[in-house]
């Protein structure tokens, strides 16, 4: 459970011009698609006791028309030191409690639902994560 959280918190999060009003709700919270970077998108979770956590999904921006299967890294900025090694993004957030993820859109259109599948570490991904799309109704 402590990994689950973790990861989500660092995976967490996002932001396109055209998708900026993207957002989902988790058991961790709310995610919102916070911003691009180089032909990724950046999701960003707010967590429990004051850490952010950021997903970087690598190829997502490309692919926003005919969404699918995406990997990439989370990030968390939460005071535990879970890694040996510090991890920094692209946008200036850097952590030692990172690790991988594979998100799983569950239909190529917006709005759509997500699994999301995070690792601690360079580990495999192995706790999961369910992201329902918040469309504000």
């Amino acid at each position: 459970m402590r990994r689950l959280a973790v990861a989500v918190a660092s995976a967490a999060l996002m932001a396109a011009p055209a998708m900026a009003d993207e957002m989902w709700k988790t058991d961790y919270g709310q995610v919102i698609w916070e911003k691009d970077y180089d032909g990724g998108a950046i999701f960003k979770i707010d967590l429990a006791g004051g850490g952010v956590g950021r997903l970087y999904i690598e190829g997502l921006t490309t692919e926003v028309e005919n969404r699918a299967h995406f990997k990439g890294y989370w990030i968390s900025t939460t005071e535990e030191d879970m890694c040996s090694a510090e991890l920094k993004g692209p946008d200036g957030t850097k952590s030692r409690t990172w690790g991988t993820l594979t998100l799983s859109f569950l239909s190529p259109e917006f709005p759509s639902d997500w699994v999301l599948m995070t690792g601690e570490c360079l580990g495999a991904p192995d706790s999961l994560v369910a992201g329902h799309a918040d469309t504000g109704e």
